[in-house]
């Protein structure tokens, strides 16, 4: 095992084609990954088509999130989360060609995890309901900020007066010229205050998602196509508390074209796939190590040609 002195005894990270990392007070020196033999294989095809959906949603809907990931590991930004907990998330696949054209599915992804209880829906799509009661008051076009507030106040032990609902909606669209579809995101919110007896709830927020179904907080526009969701938000002791969130699906038509095997075979063929040759193996080929070396496991302490935050 190769020691060193001087400068690279506490040397760590990369240059040029060694890696550095510290095992026992040592330093253990091996070769980057120096070649891909397959960029194209199946497995990273899979992460690539669908990785470009998660990061155009995500673009849309970033200006809204932030303090969004409650416990975030230091580190780890909130771009870094989002992919992370989505990249789990039934695939949407995009082609090499919809991505240049800017193309954006409205999908079901996680956009807030926190520990404030998640806001339960029952229905599906535009029929969702959440399980925020509003006792025997209806929604209307008279109903004031401190109505409302004093209404989920004191129908739902898990909410109190400052607490904020907010609601998050990425509407489908499809571009005329170029028949790509994209997205439009929007977002409302409203602060449980009870003094506030002259503001008209549905001057500040979206009334298709602040609408009422069996005394509930609920959706209400049938037409709607796209995604959209609430969460629940409190500032406490200078730190903001979220619930865990997920959107949820409406008239998912242009969804599911790009879902499924079908939708993954058309994007990997879109970046020019070649036939396999089922002799070869898939993946990377890594450089020998140094005598008595720790390898390139980038999750034990080395630095095997990349720093993945995800």
């Amino acid at each position: 095992m190769a020691k060193f002195t001087g400068l690279l005894r506490k040397q760590v990270g990369s240059i040029g084609d060694l890696t550095f990392k510290q095992v026992n007070g040592m330093t253990i020196v091996s070769e980057k990954i120096t070649q891909m033999t397959n960029p194209r294989s199946d497995g990273q095809m899979r992460v690539r088509t669908r990785w470009n959906n998660i990061v155009a949603m995500y673009k849309g809907i970033r200006p809204k999130l932030k303090k969004g990931f409650e416990s975030k590991p230091a580190g780890l930004s909130d771009f870094n989360m989002f992919m992370k907990m989505n990249m789990q998330k039934e695939p949407v696949y995009l082609t090499k060609q919809a991505v240049a054209g800017g193309a954006c599915i409205a999908a079901p992804y996680q956009i807030t995890q926190g520990s404030l209880p998640a806001i339960v829906i029952t229905g599906t799509g535009n029929a969702a309901v959440t399980d925020i009661h509003l006792g025997v008051t209806s929604l209307s076009n008279t109903t004031t900020i401190a109505q409302f507030a004093k209404a989920v106040v004191d129908s739902n032990p898990d909410y109190q007066y400052g607490d904020q609902i907010s609601f998050f909606k990425v509407e489908q669209k499809t571009n005329a010229e170029t028949g790509i579809p994209y997205c439009q995101f929007s977002a409302w919110k409203v602060v449980l205050d009870a003094a506030d007896t002259e503001t008209k709830l549905w001057d500040v927020v979206a009334r298709e998602g602040f609408a009422t179904s069996d005394g509930c907080l609920a959706h209400s526009n049938a037409n709607f196509v796209g995604a959209f969701g609430w969460v629940h938000s409190r500032k406490s002791n200078g730190k903001t508390l979220v619930s865990s969130q997920s959107l949820i699906s409406a008239n998912d038509t242009i969804l599911a074209q790009y879902q499924g095997d079908l939708a993954y075979n058309l994007a990997r063929s879109s970046y020019g796939m070649g036939e396999d040759v089922y002799l070869t193996p898939n993946g990377e080929v890594s450089g020998g190590t140094s005598e008595g070396g720790g390898g390139n496991d980038p999750l034990n302490g080395g630095g095997g040609g990349g720093n993945d935050t995800l």
